[in-house]
């Protein structure tokens, strides 16, 4: 993997928000791609008020993504739960942008409107919106909870340990993998540097 050292300058924090439920390797991947570009990554956990009700609690969801990071990583990114408009909250801590992943096919329309409304919110805070690899690119949230509630099955590779093992805590022993194991978590290599 490449360097991911900080240089020397004034410290930027970006916010990731999402839904999160549950978290996915393309999440994951956008958190590594994202400190890519930011020197420190807030992931806030939100509610959506459109879905139906989650799988996991906003504080599980947290406790994944957290337990999913490596050490490394954890060190530039903290994880909370947060319930309100996710831009002037971001502006409010200093943050320099929002990020946001979006899958090409699927997300265009409504991440355009979203970084269009929260632009009138908080017109200083640009939004950045991130691709996950082809490898992630299919993932979503969605697709994870459908497998499992409607397959009980886990595939391979679209979520971490700590996620599968949440999985397998919430629908008992039914969940099988598909085929094979399923990768380790994200790593990427960091500086340390606090939120």
């Amino acid at each position: 993997m490449s360097d991911l050292s900080v240089p020397d300058r004034t410290s930027r924090l970006a916010v990731y928000a999402g839904v999160f439920d549950p978290p996915t390797m393309a999440h994951l991947e956008i958190i590594e791609s994202a400190l890519r570009i930011f020197d420190q990554l807030l992931v806030l956990v939100s509610f959506n008020p459109n879905k139906a009700g989650p799988l996991f609690s906003p504080e599980e969801r947290v406790a994944m993504i957290d337990a999913s990071l490596t050490e490394s990583v954890r060190r530039r990114v903290r994880v909370a739960a947060f319930h309100g408009l996710i831009a002037p909250y971001a502006e409010s801590l200093g943050a320099c942008a929002l990020v946001r992943g979006m899958r090409p096919y699927a997300d265009a329309d409504h991440e355009i409107g979203l970084a269009l409304m929260n632009q009138a919110l908080s017109p200083r805070l640009p939004t950045v919106l991130l691709f996950a690899s082809a490898k992630y690119v299919y993932l979503s949230s969605s697709f994870v909870r459908e497998t499992a509630t409607l397959g009980g099955m886990i595939v391979p590779g679209s979520v971490s340990p700590p996620v599968e093992e949440a999985l397998r805590k919430r629908f008992g022993r039914q969940l099988t993998v598909v085929d094979g194991p399923t990768p380790p978590p994200v790593a990427v290599s960091a500086t340390p540097s606090g939120l």
